[in-house]
């Protein structure tokens, strides 16, 4: 059966990652509707009637190369897989730093995945929860699996306590996303042990209120 891209997957792997890059810097740079596939096309070196035959409509496009970041994403953390730690805070400081790695080893890839589900129109929502809800899925299981929950005071709801830590780490992610493009990549690092020093403080407020001691 043939694949909605299986005319773009046919083509020399070099000629697919020249097009990808020039896709994900256009949408990372502008989004979902600013982005124009004139300067994508301009940027991969190919006609424009050559990127709607591989991929059909801007939409296909931007919901292909989005599916592309979640699984570059993906793999990076499933190769965490069996190192975390039983703690919450230790883990998604553990998580976070993996997260913070990526944005700065590949900070328009990262820009691009980050936004897409931020900032994605109410018209590619549904589609785009269908493409990645595998990742969402592991993602979730990755947070809780073996996680110690005997330091929670009683009635804490942890999945929301989670939950509530997660958008507090958006955030903050957020804050500094632009920064990690405009260093070189030991600057980058530099900035995440800064940042993962910034989490520990807030997390250290945090525990006061859901942990017994």
């Amino acid at each position: 059966m043939k694949t909605p891209y299986e005319n773009f997957e046919k083509i020399p792997a070099e000629d697919q990652q020249r097009i990808l890059q020039a896709c994900v810097a256009e949408f990372a740079r502008n989004g979902y509707r600013q982005a124009s596939t004139n300067a994508i096309v301009r940027e991969a070196g190919i006609p424009k009637g050559t990127l709607f035959y591989f991929f059909g409509s801007k939409k296909d496009l931007f919901l292909y190369v989005v599916e592309h970041a979640v699984h570059r994403y993906a793999e990076r953390q499933a190769g965490l897989a069996g190192e975390l730690p039983a703690d919450l805070f230790e883990r998604l400081l553990y998580l976070g730093q993996a997260r913070f790695r990526f944005a700065v080893e590949e900070p328009e890839l990262f820009r691009l995945f980050y936004n897409a589900f931020i900032q994605a129109p109410e018209e590619i929502q549904a589609a785009l929860r269908e493409r990645a809800g595998g990742y969402a899925a592991a993602s979730a299981e990755m947070l809780t699996a073996g996680l110690d929950r005997s330091r929670f005071r009683e009635g804490v709801a942890v999945e929301q306590a989670i939950a509530l830590i997660q958008l507090m780490l958006d955030g903050l992610l957020n804050s500094y996303l632009g920064q990690f493009k405009r260093m070189s990549p030991a600057e980058g690092l530099a900035l995440v042990e800064r940042i993962t020093e910034e989490c520990r403080e807030y997390f250290e407020l945090i525990q006061r209120g859901i942990y017994t001691k």
